[in-house]
């Protein structure tokens, strides 16, 4: 009877050995995977490096013009527009003509023109005959030297009236009270506050038109109290807009504000953007993510090469030219499309695109 009791014991536990190294037997993975030169085609690989820590900021803002390229035209004399030759929108060559305004001002520098333009005509006469006489010996040296002051003065005079006349858009051929508002420069007429029949007067601080080539846009970021250490001149700024989803202006901080605003708690900083294709519109409201740079490094790799799993991060890491391992890293400070991880030595190849797809087939081996 004890006999059998004792080969029964023995049994159920060699039963339960070998149960143990079966279970045991399927549970082993290999420490690595090896892939085909067509695999590798699809998967691209990158390197664990030490790179600058950047701290992603995100913000709103708006878009204004570049204050280094608007020209804002002020009416210089009074009176009643008489006919505005261009619309909202339009686009402006430099000294073409954009309004013209009916004005006494301008009636009277015609006048003053016209009183020096007699003068300096007599006295040019004058000063012919002065000419002639000094030459035969019949007017003193004295009177020929006042003739001479007097043409002198008449001339200084005419031309002075003459520019004044043509500072204010004014013609000497054409004599018509008008006043001429030209464009100084070439750009897009941005804002028009004239109309034909206006009553306009010279002491009125409002603008009459806003000229802007729009190649060039600022965009004022709301940079938050909290946020104001970390944002410094020179970090990376991507802007997107509601209007154009998906597109991303890039550009740089070029200007820290230097108030704080009370009420909201921010403070403005500038960014220039590239606009030659006129895309981006003052006014407009924006989406800026600045990239602030800082002195700590950090190993990092790109996100795409992180995989989760069971609550823990996984890279697939090089052991040698086609073949990978898989590595548990622990995860840190993300940046860009970047993150910092720790289980890696800097220099280490891990693949990036496909490592979701390299992970699965080691899983399944």
């Amino acid at each position: 009877m004890k006999l059998n009791k004792l080969f029964i014991f023995l049994a159920l536990a060699a039963w339960s050995c070998h149960k143990e190294k079966k279970a045991t037997a399927v549970v082993h993975k290999p420490r690595s995977i090896e892939f085909s030169d067509s695999q590798m085609k699809n998967m691209k690989l990158g390197k664990a490096e030490r790179m600058p820590y950047a701290e992603e900021i995100n913000a709103v803002g708006d878009v204004s013009f570049d204050e280094n390229n608007v020209v804002r035209i002020f009416p210089i004399v009074s009176g009643t527009v008489e006919e505005v030759k261009v619309s909202l929108g339009d686009y402006v060559q430099r000294g073409q003509l954009l309004a013209s305004i009916l004005s006494t001002d301008v009636s009277g520098f015609q006048r003053d023109y016209s009183v020096a333009k007699e003068n300096l005509q007599a006295e040019e006469k004058d000063m012919y005959r002065a000419e002639e006489l000094y030459k035969s010996n019949m007017m003193s040296a004295k009177d020929y030297s006042n003739a001479k002051k007097e043409y002198s003065n008449a001339l200084s005079e005419f031309n002075e009236r003459k520019q004044i006349l043509e500072l204010y858009g004014s013609s000497s051929d054409n004599l018509d009270a008008t006043y001429r508002v030209i464009a100084p420069r070439c750009g897009f007429i941005v804002q028009r506050d004239l109309n034909a029949g206006m009553h306009i007067r010279m002491d009125n601080s409002a603008t009459i038109f806003i000229i802007s080539d729009l190649k060039t846009v600022w965009v004022w970021i709301n940079v938050h109290e909290s946020d104001m250490a970390k944002v410094h001149d020179g970090d990376h700024v991507s802007v997107t807009t509601v209007t154009y989803p998906g597109k991303i202006f890039s550009g740089v901080i070029n200007r820290m504000g230097t108030t704080l605003d009370p009420a909201s708690r921010v403070i403005r900083s500038r960014c220039e953007l590239d606009n030659s294709a006129g895309l981006l519109k003052p006014e407009m409201f924006i989406t800026a993510t600045i990239t602030s740079q800082t002195k700590e490094t950090v190993l990092a790799v790109s996100e795409q090469a992180v995989v989760l799993e069971n609550n823990r991060y996984y890279v697939m890491r090089q052991a040698k030219p086609n073949e990978f391992e898989k590595v548990q890293v622990v995860v840190g400070k993300k940046f860009s499309d970047m993150c910092e991880v720790q289980g890696l030595s800097e220099g280490d190849i891990v693949i990036e695109e496909g490592a979701l797809f390299a992970m699965t087939d080691y899983n399944l081996k």
